[in-house]
């Protein structure tokens, strides 16, 4: 048998050269893969992280509410802010709470709707009404012209005006739910990001109302925070004209509800 050997054409120097590169580029890269994985999952974590931390440190330490002990039961004080039902007849009946903890750990809760908030029990108060939809604006949020649907549910198609309390202008307190996520991603055009800012509101910031027609300008004067089962801020004082609105803090989490209290100053 005979066999043929054939000379290999010389190699071009410049491939070889680049093969080589990439060969030792590859091999840098798997060996700096693991490097690169932990700095992008901490980058994450504390994009994610630090913004909850910076609030908790610097704003939710200031403004939680203590709550105060009193004598008189739980219950006889939710019965007379009308957030239990009062007993009947010679047998009392379980009293009907109006709001109460939210679901518990092992469930999904879909906070776009208002009333998993605090999983109120009665339906929200509607009045005769023709008005169902007004604006609000927070110049200082760049905020213009929010819709508020009255007595609405879906907080990702609107901001939410809980049915039964007072209309704008009105002795009492319109309270406006909205929602919030983490501040890096707030937009105000998004009601799923609206209120983000809400806490970094301060005394003297003002809100536009356009209710019917009619204008009215509103100034804050107050922030603090409460737990879900804390349902007075649904309290109506009649001796003076406020605006609440209320979000979740903080942005991003689902914890407690931040509360801004502003005043009509203006017609």
């Amino acid at each position: 048998m005979t066999q043929v050997y054939l000379k290999a054409p010389p190699a071009n120097p410049q491939q070889v050269i680049r093969q080589r590169q990439v060969s030792v580029g590859w091999v840098r890269f798997k060996a700096l893969l693991p490097t690169i994985m932990i700095t992008v999952g901490a980058s994450l974590l504390i994009s994610v992280g630090y913004p909850i931390l910076a609030y908790e440190l610097k704003t939710g330490r200031q403004v939680k509410r203590e709550r105060v002990l009193s004598p008189v039961s739980e219950s006889v004080l939710a019965e007379a802010k009308g957030l239990l039902s009062p007993t009947t007849g010679d047998r009392p009946i379980e009293p009907q709470v109006l709001a109460q903890s939210p679901a518990g750990n092992n469930q999904v809760v879909d906070y776009s709707e208002i009333n998993n908030w605090f999983q109120f029990s009665r339906p929200q108060v509607m009045t005769s009404s023709t008005i169902t939809h007004y604006t609000l604006s927070i110049p200082k949020l760049r905020i213009k012209d929010a819709l508020v649907t009255i007595g609405g549910d879906d907080l990702d198609k609107s901001l939410i005006h809980y049915g039964g309390t007072a209309n704008p202008g009105e002795a009492g307190s319109p309270v406006i739910f909205g929602h919030s996520i983490l501040p890096q991603f707030y937009s105000p055009n998004s009601y799923r990001a609206i209120f983000s800012l809400l806490p970094s509101l301060k005394s003297g910031d003002e809100i536009i109302v356009n209710f019917d027609g009619i204008t009215y300008k509103y100034v804050v004067y107050d922030y603090y925070e409460v737990l879900p089962d804390e349902l007075d801020i649904l309290e109506q004082r009649y001796n003076r004209k406020d605006l609440t609105l209320v979000t979740c803090v903080p942005p991003g989490t689902y914890w407690r509800r931040g509360i801004v209290k502003a005043r009509l100053v203006e017609i």
